[in-house]
């Protein structure tokens, strides 16, 4: 079955377009998409549905790519933004990723766009959970904050009748009432359902001090819910303290609610004592771990140790929570059937009302699917890494690599007056191997001249191939005459090295080489591939199968 995706695409270029949407449905994508190339077009398509992704070219005639990135932002949807540029400067690339752009790709090698989409659409995913984990956690914290609170009391004396003769203001706060009307009311008139039960007389005259809870209706209508204290005093009248328990009562409605919700976390939930023994688990525990909570209560969570998580993460977690702050961090644990999963640990203390440490309260989530799933993005992006910088063919370094190790060597070698020497090398007239023996046997020529040079050379050389079958080489910290050395046990093990080329008998093929050193006129890489180039010619035009160094 094919995954559906709904692609957003900012782009002007509806040749572009189709090459993006024909690479997606290659990679087994079932697309929906729109292009748009206008700040307003984009506006409505955003309002008008939601999309899985945004791919948004740099520059277009009417908008630009950082201004789609706002615009999206704007819309507060947490939706990739993925840039494609045909020329997007270093600058301008690490300020729209800063911006929030989640990556950007050039149009030359879209060919990691799908996979770029799916790293992306499994990374929002994360975001999402990891977003609706802490939007519970900061409810959970709102229930906590709000459990207890002190309630207020009111005095009342009633007589035997049980008329209100006395009550003072705290008590008229609670019913809604001035004290005068208090007054001329009897408990029954706002007892709800019935008179309290805990007031009758020979309850009373036993001389015991009674308790209850009551609904009561207040002047407004509304109940409240009220705990009562009575005793009867000398005389035959009732003294007594009402407490108004409506937000305990609701508080506890929010305990129960809390502590369903531990029950039900889709987190592990452990509380330990001081020294580490555990005193709860939640359920969710003994579903990722395997422990029942019979097995894990006096326990500590040491039961839970890989042995491969390093000594230090345990000494900062203990010295974190004992200051009194959050620990937060990944833990490589063992389950009780000896499998190791992996935990993202909040861990933190609880303090009584000095502020003295009295437990250790840890959410654990397992994020060994993210884990997993974080390893292979990271593979798959080494992967892609190395696919962009090797020559498809020969599994040398291609020439857009090579330029910019040139780059970076020919700096280094300024910057600290060392020698550099590069070569230019071109296979002697491998025109006539592709006619005589067709573009196959030319390729596997190609395929062994790449792996002779790969022989002949040291491990600090780089080699790439420029294209068709011309090569390059740097020689780190190599002067002239070395250099010129080198060239020459590169010819001559490629001139005595018999080439098979399919059924054929194997082939002699040889090498022309142009040498330059660095100079001190010379800028930049470019400069020296300029000289080597003029070398080559010369080398080529000499005789060939020779090495021939800048005049």
């Amino acid at each position: 079955m094919k995954n559906s995706l709904a692609v957003l695409i900012v782009e002007d270029s509806e040749s572009d377009t189709q090459l993006m949407v024909r690479l997606l449905k290659k990679a087994g994508y079932e697309i929906f998409y729109r292009r748009v190339e206008t700040a307003a077009q984009m506006s409505a398509a955003l309002a008008e549905q939601t999309w899985d992704i945004v791919v948004s070219d740099y520059n277009l005639p009417q908008f630009n790519g950082r201004a789609a990135l706002e615009l999206l932002q704007e819309s507060q949807m947490n939706t990739p933004f993925i840039l494609v540029s045909g020329a997007i400067g270093e600058e301008s690339a690490a300020a729209i990723m800063k911006a929030g752009a989640h990556d950007y790709l050039m149009k030359e090698n879209l060919l990691r766009l799908s996979p770029a989409i799916k790293r992306e659409l499994a990374q929002a995913e994360i975001r999402q959970e990891r977003k609706q984990a802490e939007q519970k956690l900061r409810e959970s914290e709102e229930r906590y904050r709000t459990l207890v609170e002190q309630a207020v009391e009111g005095i009342f004396i009633v007589n035997a009748e049980g008329r209100y003769l006395a009550v003072n203001s705290a008590l008229c706060k609670i019913m809604g009432y001035a004290c005068n009307e208090i007054l001329q009311l009897k408990m029954c008139d706002i007892t709800w359902n019935s008179h309290p039960k805990t007031l009758h007389k020979m309850e009373l005259q036993s001389g015991k001090t009674l308790y209850g809870e009551h609904k009561l209706i207040r002047k407004d209508g509304s109940l409240i819910d009220v705990e009562i204290s009575a005793r009867q005093l000398p005389g035959g009248n009732v003294q007594g303290i009402m407490r108004d328990i409506s937000e305990r009562k609701q508080a506890e409605e929010k305990i129960r609610k809390l502590s369903s919700a531990v029950t039900h976390s889709p987190a592990a939930i452990i509380i330990t004592a001081t020294d580490g023994r555990i005193e709860y688990v939640n359920p969710k525990f003994t579903a990722i771990t395997g422990y029942s909570m019979e097995e894990a209560l006096g326990k500590t969570p040491r039961i839970l140790k890989s042995g491969q998580t390093p000594p230090e993460v345990y000494t900062d977690l203990w010295q974190t929570i004992l200051a009194g702050r959050e620990w937060r961090g990944e833990l490589l644990n063992r389950k009780k059937n000896g499998e190791l999963y992996w935990d993202l640990s909040s861990i933190s203390a609880i303090t009584d009302a000095d502020g003295n440490i009295t437990h250790f309260v840890a959410v654990n989530e397992d994020i060994t699917q993210r884990k997993e799933n974080e390893s292979k993005i990271a593979r798959l992006n080494i992967g892609l890494e190395q696919l962009a910088i090797t020559d498809y063919l020969t599994n040398l370094h291609n020439r857009r690599y090579f330029m910019q190790r040139g780059a970076e060597e020919f700096k280094r070698a300024k910057r600290n007056r060392q020698a550099l020497t590069l070569l230019m090398l071109d296979i002697d007239e491998f025109k006539k191997v592709n006619d005589t023996y067709g573009h196959e046997a030319g390729d596997m020529a190609l395929q062994q001249v790449a792996a002779t040079l790969k022989f002949s050379l040291r491990e600090v050389d780089i080699l790439g191939r420029m294209g068709g079958e011309e090569f390059a080489v740097l020689f780190p910290s190599t002067a002239l005459p070395e250099g010129l050395s080198l060239a020459e046990r590169v010819r001559e093990n490629i001139a005595h090295t018999p080439f098979e080329v399919q059924n054929n008998p194997p082939i002699t093929i040889t090498v022309s080489i142009g040498i330059s050193a660095i100079t001190e006129e010379m800028m930049n890489i470019d400069d020296m591939l300029r000289s080597a180039d003029a070398a080559l010619y010369h080398a080529k035009h000499s005789g060939r199968n020779r090495v021939m160094k800048c005049q």
